[in-house]
């Protein structure tokens, strides 16, 4: 994955844990933009807003499979500090 886009995508992620699904969807755009590889990590943060947006919550199984799709270390440890 392209370095910037990472850093969309971390940013991302530390706004579903924030429950902030308009900065969430704003920053994973900007990560498509950069990099069109990270499809299904926009696709885990799409269903994590969308839990925000209907239930003001991220459930555990969304948690999961945003941890299983990203695609470095450093990424799944954002997420594994991030999830509530």
């Amino acid at each position: 994955m392209d370095s910037k886009a990472s850093d969309f995508a971390e940013e991302a992620i530390r706004a579903i844990g924030r429950l902030d699904s308009a900065t969430a969807r704003t920053l994973i755009a900007q990560a498509f933009d950069v990099d069109h590889k990270i499809g299904a990590i926009a696709d885990a943060i799409d269903l994590a807003c969308t839990e925000i947006e209907e239930e003001n919550r991220v459930s555990t199984s969304t948690w999961n499979m945003l941890a299983d799709v990203v695609d470095s270390p450093a990424l799944v440890a954002v997420v594994e500090a991030t999830r509530t």
